[in-house]
């Protein structure tokens, strides 16, 4: 045999040490979809690579000929792309004319802008009605690239047993569905051995109705992470519930204690990488250097101390019993309804959001009808409320001569809670207020946790509450907030965040955060004056 990096392997299979717990909780899971996002050089690929050769030989069933027999596609975008990432890790394990690479004319072949094909064997144990035995597997490994084909007519081509997506992101939304698709399609099933079926199961097959051995089917990607409006985001972080069978592994910053592979990435190499992004808080240090999700820049935003994996609860949120809930209110011709409680030492649980429909004009009273259905559910209903809140400039506007109500006097009437206004709307004092619960007690205790189902709030906190793009530029002396779809919600936060602190709180940062039992009468943070929202003066 020859030496060189085309014979002779970087990483031994059989000796194989993954890169930490993640990568290795990634390789161990079986699918059906399974994705691992983290930083630059933590080990994402080569555990992928590993994955396939793991896989193969542990998961798939003997066949009747004796032997393992798998294929596995491995697509990028292009070629390009391919060349510069799944194929060279592809070769580190396992070289065009290495140990593994079959004995056969053309095991290797293709390449220079067009499909790779690797035929591979090797021996493990596997266990047979009999006991265990040396048993080989027949790996054929293909890659492809999706160009400019279109999706189906790309896909149609692959027989295969399981996919592999290299920098996922990258790919169109339908792809991991697509490629699916043809999985669980070789081997077929009546090449595999009958014994099989006792350790696979079996399942019954929609067009004959037969009785039928399950076969293996599987979908994983590597990825570094996109911005928020990348279709990955929306699966692993807003919207999980739609997507069942979706596995997400996160691998930690590259500069946390814990962070992966780091036998061949020292801190000091991401130190250098943030330093030469432009910092801890530039969009490329966020997503290469700490492996979370960056938000797409349109403006300075807000509440840049918000932090998806600290804040945002990966369950649903249920209201403790015993404990009162808060409410807070924004209104004008979005209006929405923010619901939280509040520990007894301060922390804030953030439960539900109200958000009107944008296509739809939600008056006061179609939006108390949401308020009233929310509270009288299941979850809430019997719950005492022990303050409620809203914007200053809701109660205003009111027309005594006709008898009319302002907005915010309307929605308190309508639900039976007493709204009270924060002694003010002013931006830097209720954006301090709710920026308090995104700080930290302790190193492990966040003063806020998010329920994912306020799923507008979530988003405007990691990138679409944000200034306007002249106060971002510095072109205005006010501090000016964009008016969007995620305001509304954002600015009830507020309203809550700084009618449950008052002014004096907001001042001496957290003064009032741990009052015993948490009861707060609503009229410890009333104005003093003779103002009465159910006076129609």
């Amino acid at each position: 045999m020859g030496t060189g990096s085309d014979y002779t392997p970087d990483f031994d299979i059989k000796r194989f040490k993954p890169a930490g717990p993640v990568c290795e909780a990634f390789i161990n899971s079986n699918g059906p979809f399974d994705f691992i996002r983290g930083p630059w050089g933590s080990g994402k690929t080569v555990s992928a690579v590993f994955k396939i050769a793991n896989k193969a030989g542990t998961l798939f069933p003997v066949c009747k000929d004796g032997k393992i027999n798998v294929r596995c596609a491995a697509v990028r975008e292009t070629y390009r792309e391919l060349a510069k990432t799944a194929l060279p890790t592809w070769l580190r394990f396992f070289p065009k004319f290495g140990p593994y690479t079959a004995k056969e004319k053309d095991a290797y072949s293709g390449g220079q802008d067009r499909p790779v094909n690797h035929i591979l064997e090797w021996d493990v144990l596997r266990k047979w009605p009999d006991g265990w035995k040396e048993t080989t597997v027949r790996l054929e490994m293909q890659f492809g690239a999706i160009g400019s084909e279109n999706l189906e007519s790309f896909f149609k081509g692959y027989e295969i047993s399981f996919g592999w997506l290299n920098e996922c992101d990258t790919m169109h939304e339908d792809v991991p569905g697509l490629l699916f698709g043809r999985t669980g399609r070789f081997p077929p099933r009546d090449t595999i051995m009958e014994w099989e079926g006792e350790r696979l199961g079996y399942e019954v097959d929609p067009d004959t109705g037969n009785k039928v051995i399950k076969i293996p089917r599987m979908v994983f990607g590597d990825f570094n992470p996109p911005d928020e409006v990348n279709w990955t985001y929306k699966r692993e972080i807003e919207e999980p519930e739609k997507w069942p069978g979706y596995n997400f592994f996160a691998q930690p910053s590259g500069l946390a204690a814990n962070a992966e592979n780091r036998d061949r990435k020292t801190r000091a190499d991401y130190e250098a990488e943030e330093r030469g992004f432009g910092g801890p808080k530039a969009a490329d240090s966020i997503r290469n250097v700490h492996g979370k999700y960056a938000p797409k820049k349109v403006g300075t935003i807000i509440y840049d101390t918000f932090d998806l994996m600290v804040h945002r609860s990966n369950e649903l949120l249920k209201p403790i019993p015993g404990l009162p809930i808060s409410l807070g209110f924004d209104g004008g011709g979005r209006p929405a309804l923010a619901l939280g409680q509040f520990l007894p030492d301060g922390r804030l649980r953030a439960l539900r959001e109200i958000v009107s429909d944008p296509a739809v004009v939600t008056g006061a009273t179609r939006f108390s009808t949401h308020c009233v259905e929310l509270l009288l559910s299941d979850d809430f209903r019997g719950f005492p409320i022990v303050g409620a809140w809203g914007d200053p400039s809701d109660f205003e506007g009111a027309d005594s001569i006709q008898g009319e109500l302002a907005f915010m006097m309307t929605v308190s009437q309508a639900i039976g809670v007493m709204i009270m206004p924060t002694e003010t709307n002013d931006i830097h004092s209720r954006t301090d207020a709710l920026r308090w619960y995104f700080g930290m007690d302790d190193a492990n205790t966040p003063r806020s946790i998010w329920d994912p189902r306020c799923k507008t709030s979530i988003r405007g906190f990691v990138s679409q509450y944000h200034l306007t793009k002249q106060a971002s530029e510095g072109k205005t002396n006010l501090l000016e907030i964009d008016k969007n779809e995620y305001s509304h919600s954002i600015n009830a936060w507020e309203y809550l965040a700084y009618g449950r602190r008052g002014r004096a709180a907001v001042i001496k940062q957290g003064a009032q955060a741990g009052r015993p039992a948490n009861v707060v009468p609503i009229k410890s943070v009333t104005v003093k004056s003779d103002f009465n929202v159910f006076d129609n003066r």
